[in-house]
């Protein structure tokens, strides 16, 4: 069942540039999907659209088959919780715990259910320690890992990201991996926008590829990275297993190798 779907979809601030151009593409509940591009292909706009903060100006937007109106907008924080690319953007509190209160307390919880929910995503991130401090004079890691417990808090049956696995360091995009792991396990749907195209070899089923407000189609990870033309007109990189890969599979494509514990395998296996 598709969760979202766009149709037709267009966007801009201004009429003679548009940023989304009559999109069309359906997102699948409870799959890891990633929304690849280039700077300024629209996925960041796309996601503003997905939880209700932007309004497109022409097609239709579907949530679960329900044309997104006015009266749906307001009501999508309840099921879709957005993490955004620069922490600075959604800290608002001056403790980490009222931070990560704040979207179950707007969602109208009992205060113990708000208590039991900070807790247990704190315990999540492993920030305890971090309860009493301000936000904003964290780190940049502490800052992400705060404002994803927020969202995670909230408990909503769609989680998105805005480039994920940005400024981490290893330890960072371990924890985050391992988060991203755990909601799809509890049959979440799972969105990402990312440059990180050995994290989407990793880690989506689904690949949906945007180019100047344009998408060029939804592929699996394999499939698309064999699509040379399309990760060239989207000005996208094969990731470097993918790369090495390419460079010495003499057999079927389509079994080819992807994943870096995938190559290792083959690897040993012939060696």
């Amino acid at each position: 069942m598709d969760i979202f779907r766009f149709n037709g979809v267009s966007y801009g601030f201004t009429k003679d540039k548009p940023i989304l151009r009559d999109i069309s593409f359906s997102i699948r509940e409870g799959r890891k999907t990633a929304i690849v591009g280039a700077n300024g292909a629209g996925k960041s706009t796309i996601l503003f659209h997905l939880n209700g903060l932007y309004t497109q100006q022409q097609g239709d937007i579907f949530f679960r088959n329900q044309k997104l109106d006015k009266k749906l907008r307001k009501e999508l924080y309840k099921h879709v919780g957005i993490v955004f690319q620069d922490p600075d953007d959604q800290l608002i509190s001056l403790t980490v715990s009222d931070d990560i209160a704040f979207g179950p307390v707007q969602m109208e919880l009992s205060a113990a259910d708000v208590k039991a929910r900070v807790e247990k995503y704190i315990n999540l991130l492993g920030i305890e320690h971090l309860l009493t401090d301000n936000p904003s004079e964290l780190s940049y890691g502490q800052k992400k890992h705060v404002t994803v417990a927020g969202v995670l808090a909230m408990e909503t049956d769609v989680f998105i990201l805005d480039e994920p696995m940005a400024f981490l360091d290893p330890y960072g995009k371990e924890r985050m991996a391992s988060i991203l792991q755990l909601l799809q396990e509890q049959g979440k749907t799972v969105i990402v926008t990312t440059h990180d195209m050995q994290f989407v070899a990793e880690w989506a089923e689904d690949v949906i590829v945007i180019h100047q407000g344009q998408c060029l189609g939804t592929f699996q990870a394999g499939a698309l990275f064999r699509r040379h033309d399309i990760m060239k007109q989207a000005n996208l990189t094969l990731p470097p297993i993918v790369e090495l890969m390419t460079a010495i599979w003499k057999g079927n494509k389509d079994e080819m190798p992807i994943r870096v514990e995938e190559a290792k395998k083959w690897l040993a296996n012939i060696i």
